[in-house]
């Protein structure tokens, strides 16, 4: 490797693989609720996420930190084009990353647009009625971000295609309550340009659960749990110890409809349990227009 040896990069492996998870489908509770054919929303995401430790062997000082402000754009639109309910989207993320590396003295930063996401999802249940939903969402990250080779760990791009498969079943309880589980697989190409060497990894698996209830008509609340399990990393086609990701997060979040076409979500998430991973909190704002 031209700047580092391997030794010495695997010191600082754990600031890439939160800024590799780039591609993630990120949920919000009643997400899959469908809505009539025609109907467009664009949403504006407004995530901070604040980590002041990392739990794992990479961090040997244990001084590493990671703050992330960004602001997402998704386009959503409703239709039976593809025979059932459909989404076709996509997904435009600007990034602001600064970071304390496992390992590392000093901080690093960059910020730029990240890597666009496009693709759907595929309706097999839609029953407004009873509120039953379950759809597949399909997500295709393209290598086009702002990429930096030489500090790749805090770039807004990963220089690499990435596929994200998340299937939901949601169901009404009662009147009030709805109740979510999602299954999803994070499905990485290789970077081949990270510090002048071929990155991989290992599929990420998560497990996303949201029980919401109805306050109003127009306000719901919401919990969440989230799962996550792989993402181990190689270099050079070398396994990389240490690199395996587990955690567990915990959270809530508060939506609210202002009319009939816009609304207002606040969420925020704890990580309770980390291995080879950032721990911290993550605050979200989000709105949505109907159109």
């Amino acid at each position: 490797m031209k700047h580092k040896s391997l030794r010495n990069l695997t010191l600082v492996l754990g600031g890439a693989l939160l800024c590799l998870d780039s591609q993630a489908a990120e949920l919000n509770a009643r997400d899959f609720f469908g809505a009539p054919s025609g109907t467009m929303l664009s949403a504006l995401y407004f995530p901070a996420i604040r980590n002041n430790e990392f739990h794992g062997k990479a961090d040997s000082t244990g001084k590493a930190d990671l703050n992330i402000n960004a602001v997402v754009y998704r386009q959503v639109l409703y239709t039976d084009a593809c025979g059932m309910l459909c989404t076709p989207q996509f997904i435009l993320p600007f990034v602001d990353i600064n970071a304390r590396l496992p390992g590392a003295s000093d901080h690093t930063s960059e910020r730029g647009f990240g890597d666009p996401q496009f693709g759907g999802t595929l309706f097999f249940i839609n029953d407004p009625a009873s509120r039953t939903y379950s759809g597949l969402l399909t997500l295709i990250t393209l290598p086009v971000g702002e990429y930096h080779s030489q500090n790749p760990d805090v770039s807004p791009g990963a220089n690499r295609w990435g596929t994200t498969f998340l299937y939901n079943y949601t169901q009404g309880v009662g009147e009030k309550w709805v109740l979510e589980a999602n299954l999803e697989a994070q499905i990485y190409g290789k970077n081949d340009d990270y510090y002048g060497s071929d990155l991989e990894q290992r599929p990420l698996y998560r497990l996303q659960a949201f029980a919401s209830y109805d306050f109003t008509q127009s306000t719901y609340g919401a919990v969440r749990l989230i799962q996550a399990d792989g993402g181990e990393l190689r270099i050079n086609n070398q396994r990389i110890d240490g690199t395996h990701r587990r955690y567990t997060q915990v959270g809530f979040e508060v939506g609210h409809w202002l009319d009939r076409q816009n609304q207002v979500m606040f969420s925020l998430s704890q990580n309770v349990a980390a291995t080879n991973n950032y721990a911290g909190t993550e605050g979200l704002l989000r709105l949505v227009h109907v159109f």
